[in-house]
């Protein structure tokens, strides 16, 4: 259960227990103005009983003591009702002091959740609550740095994959490129035609560069999944993605639910990292994302009409297909793809979800 859930959980029962607590406060007082009243008679009866060693009891009890109580008894309320209203007023206040703690802390945990790591619980008592919540800031620092040096090495992935992106496609299209331009140069002045066929080569290789640095670009445009969320988000990627490659994308989304932004984060990247292989090395003219999210998995499949390969000879750097299965692996679920040449790719992961 996350912190703010059960917070707001004790926040709750504390709401219903306070007039409870009270009136705990108010039968305590009422207790304790009437044990104060019992030991003051008995007192009296002791002192009466050292003072007057020869009292006769039984003339005493309705000549002296009865006729006594009568005159205090109609004061008792004067004694009682203050009792009660300061009880009352200290019930209260202890409730709503308690109120008021739990809903620091709550607002924290809440602040927290959605990111925000600069919130602090701003309770200083040194009871169990105080210590509860500076174990909470404590806890919430640790997550910021966690968060941060997260970030960090995502960033410094996400700059390794570009480079090695640009490694095995661009620059490898760009070199051959240059080779075909120089076989060209060299062949002119004896054979006009040889050299035409090698620049044309060379063209189609400064194209295929181009294109492979287009999806390259387009991958790294940001999408916010914290404004649209993981649903909004994929449909507006795929939608602009299929403009720009020109390749058909039919979406098939099925389930609602909340999802961590981990996983969220987690499934863009992959479906992301799946549509950027399909423009680059499937030749497709059409692609089917499907996201399908049921109550205990979620599985997202991405599935091409494209050239396919065999699986046996599975690309080593150009495809990432290591990182998608890594990225699901860390989050305890699964990629596998299936494919053969000439029938198209399917990658899909699965991925558990807890209640």
């Amino acid at each position: 259960m996350k912190p703010s859930s059960w917070i707001e959980k004790a926040q709750s029962l504390l709401r219903q227990l306070k007039w409870q607590l009270t009136l705990t406060y108010v039968l305590v007082s009422v207790t304790a103005v009437f044990i104060a009243a019992w030991w003051a008679i008995i007192a009296v009866a002791l002192y009466l009983g050292r003072a007057y060693a020869d009292l006769n009891w039984q003339e005493a009890l309705p000549d002296v003591v009865l006729p006594a109580l009568r005159d205090i008894l109609p004061s008792a309320p004067l004694l009682i009702l203050p009792a009660l209203l300061i009880s009352t007023f200290f019930g209260f206040l202890s409730a709503r002091w308690l109120d008021a703690r739990l809903t620091s802390l709550r607002n924290a945990a809440a602040a927290w959740q959605q990111g925000d790591f600069a919130v602090r619980v701003t309770d200083v008592s040194a009871d169990e609550i105080g210590r509860f919540g500076a174990e909470l800031n404590e806890m919430a620092a640790e997550l910021h740095a966690l968060l941060q040096t997260r970030q960090e090495l995502a960033a410094l992935e996400e700059r390794n994959r570009l480079a090695r992106d640009l490694h095995d496609s661009v620059k490898q299209h760009l070199a051959a490129a240059a080779l075909q331009i120089g076989a060209a140069e060299a062949l002119l002045p004896q054979n006009p035609g040889a050299a035409a066929a090698r620049l044309a080569e060379a063209g189609n290789l400064t194209h295929l560069a181009q294109r492979e640095l287009g999806s390259i670009i387009f991958a790294l445009q940001p999408v916010s999944l914290s404004q649209y969320g993981l649903v909004e988000a994929l449909r507006h990627y795929a939608e602009n993605w299929s403009r720009q490659f020109g390749i058909a994308v039919k979406l098939d989304f099925t389930g609602a639910r909340a999802l961590p932004p981990e996983i969220e984060g987690a499934l863009f990247r992959f479906a992301q990292e799946a549509l950027s292989n399909v423009a680059r090395h499937s030749h497709a003219i059409a692609v089917q994302l499907g996201l399908h999210i049921g109550k205990d998995e979620l599985q997202i499949t991405i599935q091409d009409n494209g050239r396919g390969f065999d699986p046996a000879q599975e690309p080593s750097g150009g495809l990432g297909l290591h990182n998608m299965r890594q990225r699901m692996a860390e989050l305890g679920g699964e990629a596998v793809f299936a494919t053969a040449p000439g029938q198209g790719t399917t990658l899909s992961a699965r991925l558990p979800l807890r209640n």
